[in-house]
């Protein structure tokens, strides 16, 4: 890598420090950075001609996290423009948006360019679009969709809305799943059982019940492991490629873990909300925990931990759902909407109590915040990795700073986090997207609009790489 002829050409910018890379860990390597891409990636720091030069000292020098949950607009008064900041500060440089959205689904090749243009005018970070299929024949839209842009499409087990978010029957969803096979995407299942949890809220809501915890009785485990198992059924039958979000229990991951090894294309993601808080959490914290699904028991949350330890889960995400507080005051649980913001603590949680409490690698905790969401969702030849030919973003995280969450300084409209006043050891110092710093030492130096869209590369850039290796 220290090739004496291509250490002589003058690069933009060059970052020295703990590089974590998918082709090995180098404690004092360097990263050098050309027209907004990684040039190359040296083991060992050398003393090539840069125009400027960031040394990030014993700090881990990281690929830019891919959240690939991200709901800007079920809440208008946050929009991409904030959500992409918070991004930004939270060393996402890459955010997959989703499609269900308060002015309605992006199901049709018309609401997809509408989105586009809005991520043009106000992005902060680079976005991939989400888009959905409308139950009752929106099938024949995939296809459209997907050469309009779309990066994966999104589709639930469970009615939360008629218009905003609806439930695909099982009738269509092996139709829907082998459209969106033949795109080349995968499709990305939010997974409970519609039946049983409508019957457990209607039974729960006429009690009156101020207990928190009754929105997590009302939607027990065997909600969410039905839901997977019957959609990893439809998946096999439909050979579509599927991803469960937001899982909360180990079983499910076990689930897709089993399908996986029998060849179904499978993937599940986990949020830092079920690594995090349990069902007694809601007794303190109320409404600030209600989450779809809910947030689960101490056993469940260890075993969470250890299945991230072992690799067994794909992606970590946020499912930042930036609802303002006045949204989460119901005296009534059931009257809150769910969701919590999180872009913005994503990957600086996670890593500060993987690291320091739980004994994740930092190889382990890249894998699922960089390289399998880029492989996963198709845009491994740009995003995910730090090797030459990739944009150059690039994350710097001190594992030795410490610091505790303030929602009153954080980027999100919404204006409140649950993990507020949560010291933690771990901190992101620097963000750079495209080789532009975005954040640094706690401020935002981006601009609204320099964002972009990712483009679908079918996910088989690493494929490539193996074989011509």
């Amino acid at each position: 890598m220290n090739n004496t002829d291509r250490d002589q050409e003058v690069c933009d910018l060059s970052i020295v420090g703990h590089v974590v890379s998918r082709a090995g860990s180098y404690p004092r390597g360097e990263v050098r950075i050309t027209d907004g891409r990684i040039v190359e990636v040296l083991e060992e720091a050398g003393d090539a001609p840069h125009t400027e030069r960031i040394d990030a000292g014993s700090a881990y020098v990281l690929p830019g996290v891919i959240d690939p949950h991200v709901h800007s607009l079920s809440d208008p008064r946050e929009g991409i423009e904030a959500a992409t900041r918070a991004a930004a500060a939270g060393g996402v440089t890459t955010i997959l948006e989703m499609p269900f959205d308060q002015a309605g689904p992006i199901w049709t090749v018309e609401r997809l360019e509408a989105k586009k243009r809005m991520v043009a005018e106000e992005a902060h970070v680079d976005v991939g679009l989400f888009a959905t299929v409308r139950p009752g024949g929106g099938v024949t839209e995939v296809a459209g969709l997907a050469a309009a842009g779309a990066v994966t499409f999104k589709v639930s087990t469970y009615h939360t809305h008629a218009d905003r978010f609806p439930r695909t029957p099982d009738d269509e969803m092996v139709e829907v799943f082998r459209a969106i096979a033949a795109t080349g995407r995968r499709v990305c299942v939010h997974a409970e059982n519609d039946e049983i949890v409508r019957k457990l809220v209607d039974e729960l809501y006429e009690t009156g019940t101020r207990d928190p915890r009754a929105h997590c009785r009302a939607r027990p485990a065997v909600t969410e492991t039905a839901a997977v198992a019957n959609t990893l059924e439809l998946a096999r039958t439909a050979n579509a490629k599927v991803h469960f979000v937001h899982m909360s229990l180990p079983h499910s991951i076990d689930l897709v873990q089993s399908y996986a090894a029998q060849g179904v294309d499978a993937s599940a993601e986990v949020c830092p909300h079920y690594l995090m808080f349990t069902e007694d959490d809601m007794v303190t914290m109320g409404t600030r925990v209600k989450i779809n699904p809910p947030v689960r028991t101490r056993a469940d949350v260890e075993g969470m931990w250890s299945r991230l330890t072992a690799d067994a889960i794909d992606t970590l995400s946020s499912d930042h759902a930036p609802w303002p507080i006045v949204e989460k005051d119901k005296p009534n649980i059931f009257d809150n909407a769910s969701g919590a913001p999180g872009v913005e603590t994503l990957f600086p949680v996670t890593a500060a109590v993987g690291l320091a409490e739980r004994g994740v690698s930092i190889e382990s905790l890249v894998r699922v915040s960089s390289w399998r969401p880029a492989e996963l969702f198709g845009i491994d030849h740009r995003k995910g990795d730090l090797r030459a030919g990739l944009d150059a973003d690039v994350v710097v995280f001190d594992p030795a700073a410490e610091w505790e969450v303030d929602e009153t300084v954080m980027q999100s409209n919404a204006g409140w986090s649950p993990y507020h006043g949560m010291t933690l050891r771990g901190r992101i110092t620097r963000t750079l997207s495209r080789g532009e710093t975005i954040y640094a030492d706690g401020k935002l130096t981006s601009t609204a609009g320099r964002g972009r869209l990712v483009e679908f590369g079918g996910g088989q850039a690493r494929q490539a790489q193996a074989r011509t290796a």
